[in-house]
């Protein structure tokens, strides 16, 4: 994220009034928030539409904002708030459509490593999509922190002012995202060699 003077700077000309400065926010931080948004959800559409609502709070509410902490915390807290919140009811919807069109609706995205072999390469791919969908599988609040801290890179104490929640149950809740996934692991017979990242 970036430095978080700039940030402050540009919320005091937002509050202000000052439109551009708030254009340059969105800038600044729409693919960070579109990237853990779709993560979150599984859906460009439903991503895309987080991205909106995200932004559409923040303008609402930037007077709220507390300048002593950091505005990518708030606002990444914001759109964790909004996936957790629609992915309980989106699951509530799905609960009468079948499986395989669930999983037709979470494909997700492989990347292939250019320094393998393309069998090695598949392999790793397979093994990344199992981990994915294995983790799609999680409940929201462990997927949050699963999400935080692997994909956007997050230390626990950022986790925790995003979450809004102690610093111990930032821990718990990671172990416990640790346990569910080894168990899942285990159902899928995968073992934790195989899943362990480069």
């Amino acid at each position: 994220m970036r430095e978080a003077g700039e940030d402050r700077s540009l919320v005091r000309r937002c509050l202000k009034g000052d439109e551009r400065a708030f254009a340059q926010l969105v800038a600044r931080y729409e693919g960070a928030i579109y990237r853990l948004a779709w993560r979150m959800m599984r859906q460009d559409e439903e991503a895309q539409d987080v991205v909106q609502e995200t932004f559409m709070r923040v303008f609402r509410a930037l007077h709220t904002y507390d300048q002593s902490r950091k505005f990518s915390t708030w606002i990444l807290r914001i759109c964790t708030n909004l996936c957790i919140d629609r992915y309980r009811r989106r699951r509530m919807k799905l609960l009468s459509i079948d499986a395989s069109e669930q999983e037709e609706a979470r494909s997700p995205i492989v990347l292939v490593d250019r320094g393998r072999s393309p069998f090695e390469a598949y392999q790793r791919s397979a093994m990344r999509a199992a981990l994915d969908r294995l983790v799609q599988r999680l409940p929201p609040i462990y997927r949050a922190v699963i999400e935080l801290r692997y994909q956007q890179s997050l230390s626990y104490d950022e986790i925790s002012e995003v979450l809004g929640i102690p610093l111990g149950t930032v821990k718990a809740r990671l172990h416990r995202a640790h346990r569910h996934l080894k168990e899942l692991l285990e159902e899928a017979g995968i073992g934790p060699d195989e899943a362990q990242p480069d």
